[in-house]
């Protein structure tokens, strides 16, 4: 009968954390579709992209669509798992690390031979996010950017 009653309240405390994980994704301030304000944004080096895109899905998954300043559209995703680092769909030899804690994310991108960190932050309405990117890129330039991006 204990035995029972223990398989009973573990699967019950498993259900409950997993939807409580769940519930957690759902609610982060990060969820959702984020339109980057390229007039709000410092990018250099330049030229800044015509737009840019960025869905989170409640899985955590991450999906950004960009067009460059060319005209050309790329898009690229990847799906995070906490400190550890995971392969970039659609940008060849490039991982990303990230750190997810309340409204503040942190990363390590790995682009070919360049290494760039991120850090952003959701303002406290949640309606837009400020992330800095600083590093060096893949042609071997200093990178330094504050993007400023609007909830969609």
């Amino acid at each position: 009968m204990r035995k029972c009653a223990y398989a009973i309240w573990l699967a019950a405390a498993l259900l409950a954390s997993v939807v409580l994980a769940a519930q957690g994704e759902q609610n982060s301030p990060f969820t959702g579709t984020w339109k980057l304000n390229v007039a709000k944004s410092k990018i250099s080096p330049g030229p800044a992209p015509k737009s840019e895109t960025v869905t989170i899905a409640p899985d955590r998954k991450v999906s950004v669509e960009t067009v460059d300043a060319d005209g050309k559209t790329i898009n690229w995703s990847y799906n995070p798992a906490e400190n550890t680092a995971v392969p970039i769909d659609g940008m060849e030899n490039s991982t990303v690390v990230e750190k997810l804690s309340g409204n503040t994310v942190d990363h390590t991108w790995k682009m070919g031979n360049g290494t760039e960190t991120g850090h952003g932050v959701v303002s406290k309405n949640g309606k837009t996010m400020k992330y800095t990117l600083t590093g060096t890129n893949s042609q071997g330039q200093k990178v330094h950017g504050v993007y400023i991006f609007e909830k969609q």
